[in-house]
Order: C-alpha cells, then sequence, then structure tokens
C-alpha cells in the first residue's frame, strides 16, 4: 500500500473516533465545535486563499467521519478471532476466516484513508474505555495501519506528519503525567500509524465544576489547537508542492 493509495480523495477526511458515554457529553460536544471551527479554517486558508467565506456545510468542505466505538458492532477479537484473522492473512480459503477478517480490514482502511484524526474519551480508571482498546487492538496490525518490517526496516508509518486531537474528560482533575495513561497511550499508538503530531485537550473538574464553562474552556483550548493544525497542514502541503 503506498501513501497515494492511502489518501486518493481530494477532499481531505476528518475522521472522530468517539468512546464517549452519552452523544451529548462534553467530549463530544467540545470534538463538534472544534470540527466546526477546524473547517472553516480549512475553507478559508486552504481553498480560497485567506478569503473569507460562509461555509454552510462542514462536509461541503471535508469528508467527516464518526466511529461511535460503543454503538458500532466492533470485531470481538478473541483468540478464535485472531487465529482467523491469522489464517485469512496468509490467503486461508476458508470463508469463515475471510469474513472474521474483512470488517477489520474495514477498519483499518478507514483509519489510514484519515487526514486528520480526532479521539474522544472519558478517563476510565486513569486509563481508556474498554471499548476504544478493543477497537486499537483490532486495527493495529502490520501490514493493515502501519508497514510489515522488510528489508529497509523495522515496522514503520505508511505515512508522516498527520495530526491527532485527543480530547479527554474527567470528574476530578486530570492525573498527573506520571499517572496519565491515557494522552501518552493514545498519542503512541496512533503515532504508529502516521498519526505523529499529538495535540491534547483535558476537560477536568467536571464532578464539581459548571460544566457550561469547562466546556467553553475547552473549546477554546481546541479551537486554538485547529487553527494550528490548519497551519502546520497548509505548511506540509506547501512543502510538498515544492518539491
Amino acid at each position: 500500500m503506498s501513501v497515494d493509495q492511502v489518501n486518493s480523495s481530494d477532499k481531505q477526511t476528518v475522521l472522530h473516533i468517539n468512546a464517549s458515554i452519552t452523544p451529548d457529553s462534553v467530549t463530544t460536544r467540545v470534538a463538534t465545535a472544534m470540527v466546526n471551527h477546524l473547517t472553516h479554517h480549512y475553507h478559508r486558508h486552504l481553498l480560497n486563499g485567506g478569503v473569507e467565506k460562509p461555509v454552510k456545510n462542514p462536509e461541503d468542505v471535508l469528508n467527516i467521519e464518526e466511529l461511535d466505538v460503543w454503538s458500532s458492532k466492533l470485531p470481538k477479537f478473541d483468540r478464535e478471532t485472531m487465529q482467523r484473522v491469522w489464517r485469512a492473512r496468509n490467503d486461508s480459503p476458508d470463508e469463515a476466516d475471510v469474513a472474521a477478517f474483512k470488517p477489520i480490514q474495514e477498519l483499518a482502511a478507514q483509519l489510514v484513508r484519515a487526514d486528520f484524526l480526532i479521539v474522544t474519551c472519558p478517563v476510565w480508571n486513569f486509563s481508556i474505555p474498554y471499548v476504544l482498546k478493543q477497537y486499537i487492538d483490532c486495527i493495529m496490525q502490520p501490514g493493515l495501519t502501519f508497514r510489515n518490517a522488510d528489508a529497509e526496516g523495522p515496522s514503520r508509518p505508511f505515512f508522516k506528519g498527520r495530526p491527532v486531537i485527543i480530547i479527554s474528560s474527567s470528574g476530578g482533575k486530570t492525573p498527573p503525567p506520571n499517572e496519565d495513561f491515557v494522552y501518552p497511550f493514545i498519542s503512541k499508538i496512533f503515532a504508529m500509524c502516521g498519526f505523529d503530531d499529538p495535540h491534547h485537550v483535558a476537560i477536568e473538574g467536571l464532578a464539581n465544576h459548571d460544566k457550561q464553562v469547562c466546556f467553553d474552556n475547552a473549546v477554546r483550548e481546541a479551537n486554538a489547537i485547529a487553527d494550528q493544525v490548519v497551519r502546520n497542514h497548509k505548511l506540509r502541503l506547501d512543502a510538498n508542492n515544492e518539491d
């Protein structure tokens, strides 16, 4: 798989991997606001040369995809599935093996065609919800979301420099760095796939503070990150055009 194959569409894609508990959670609402802001600035700076023009629908500018890991029927990645996937990847003709592998291939393809990645999740026991880990275990496979080790070197991404924006929430304070297993883990995992420009919006104190205030503060922080992401993306595109 080449980078050209991974990113063949002219319209850039934003993939939101949503592990928030409820559809109206603060993290989901912040992500939605940030996507709208990112779309507006992408439209202005990359499509209209800095000219301000209204955007009626974000989907008119960017492909917006959301994967709700709670609502989606993720593959049950248990011992049997792992064995079937291994056999399918080694050209097994068994229909059950192929069927077990297909949804994992589709999830992996969705990830690698994304240009911007947003991950929203609560902090559970200093870590991430199990369903997000299930998704990660399904897709993180060499040859699907990163290159196999070969004569050129060890396993490595298909591409580099794509942003991942992690929006986490906690009822109390965000754990100190030595106890935070959310941002380091998520950023490390997706860096393996080429999303190695990480950003973090940590929404804390939801159990003790006004949720609207928490939301407003998080949106301001997320929008500032969206501005930075668009600027960095434009610089990368300009550099590629000069090559």
